[in-house]
């Protein structure tokens, strides 16, 4: 039962790192957002409509917004994708983040994501875990 808790002790920091994923505003700003995928699409309708006219800018919209798609990170399908590991995938996960971090306390993680550059390092190493862990590598 002992080991059954202790092997179990990643689970109030893997809770807060998804509190953090979920609430944390300026996480969100890190990661891009629609805003980019709708800039995409209207700028392929513009220039699609200014070279093709209305067939044009149908096509452009549609280019335009299929770039957008390809080009943006989504970051609710990340916060899915972490929130579907098994036990030992997000224990994996944790101990990442930790690495990463450098500390294992709650506190740590928090003054970690205080800066645009360590918020960056974080999400892409979460991007590359969450791809590898659900892959099963």
């Amino acid at each position: 039962m002992a080991a059954n808790i202790l092997g179990m002790a990643f689970i109030p920091y893997y809770d807060h790192l998804m509190n953090l994923l979920k609430t944390n505003p300026e996480l969100h700003k890190t990661a891009r957002g629609i805003f980019k995928q709708v800039a995409w699409g209207a700028a392929g309708t513009i220039a699609g409509g200014v070279v093709g006219g209305p067939f044009g800018a149908m096509v452009g919209g549609v280019a335009g917004s299929f770039i957008g798609y390809r080009m943006s990170d989504d970051y609710q399908s990340l916060i899915e994708v972490l929130q579907d590991l098994t036990d030992e995938e997000k224990a994996e996960l944790v101990k990442r983040v930790q690495e990463l971090v450098g500390g294992t306390t709650i506190e740590a993680l928090t003054r970690f994501i205080g800066t645009q550059a360590q918020r960056s390092s974080l999400l892409h190493l979460l991007r590359s875990a969450a791809s590898e862990l659900s892959k099963g590598a």
